[in-house]
């Protein structure tokens, strides 16, 4: 009786003394657009919909990647996923007012002492308007025919540094397309699943 007591202490005090402590900065994504822009938006609307754009890709990834550090096999692992208001409040109280993207990955890590550094980027190539995408879908159902429909092409790289070992931990490039009927984050949304786990992985495999 007191071997099996003093084997379960053992067994416990071993599992908190493997416990790992990583911190991720996930931050926002760095957005281009080229192709057909629509001449409607100005340079103006343009970059807050890159902003807004590259905060929700943010804000998908940063969901995806805490519903992963959430499973119990990962559990051990200690997984914090940052967002950008707590990196912007971590940053001011370090007594660094600008904005995160114009910092590098060193001084992020310096600032706010995170592990990793989780950066993304699209590329947004336009290709025809939701009206015309609507259209063609429209021909070809009445003919049976198949019809390239697509309103854009996405292009997405999602790169996770290791701080530590100051080397690149994970990276992944994939490419979607958006229709009238798909919007960029749906078309998006098995990228950041399938990216979050493969980070999952990679970071047990590592540790």
């Amino acid at each position: 009786m007191k071997k099996a007591i003093l084997t379960s202490v053992a067994v416990v005090l071993f599992a908190f003394a493997g416990i790992c402590s990583i911190s991720i900065a996930v931050l926002p994504y760095d957005i281009n657009y080229q192709g057909r822009i629509p001449n409607k938006y100005s340079q103006e609307q343009l970059q807050e919909m890159r902003a807004q754009e590259g905060e929700n890709y943010q804000t998908s990834m940063i969901s995806y990647l805490t519903k992963m550090s959430n499973k119990r096999k990962y559990a051990y692992l200690d997984i914090n996923v940052i967002g950008q208001v707590q990196i912007d409040a971590m940053l001011r109280k370090a007594g660094i007012d600008t904005l995160v993207s114009s910092l590098t990955n060193a001084e992020i890590a310096e600032a706010i002492g995170v592990t990793h550094v989780l950066r993304g980027a699209v590329t947004k190539t336009f290709i025809m308007s939701d009206e015309a995408s609507l259209g063609l879908g429209a021909v070809g159902v009445l003919t049976g025919q198949p019809i390239y429909n697509a309103t854009s092409s996405l292009n997405i790289t999602n790169t996770l540094v290791d701080m530590e070992m100051n080397r690149t931990a994970f990276s992944q490039q994939a490419t979607r397309s958006t229709k009238a009927t798909l919007s960029d984050q749906r078309a998006l949304r098995s990228v950041f699943r399938q990216s979050s786990r493969r980070i999952g992985r990679k970071l047990k495999r590592q540790n």
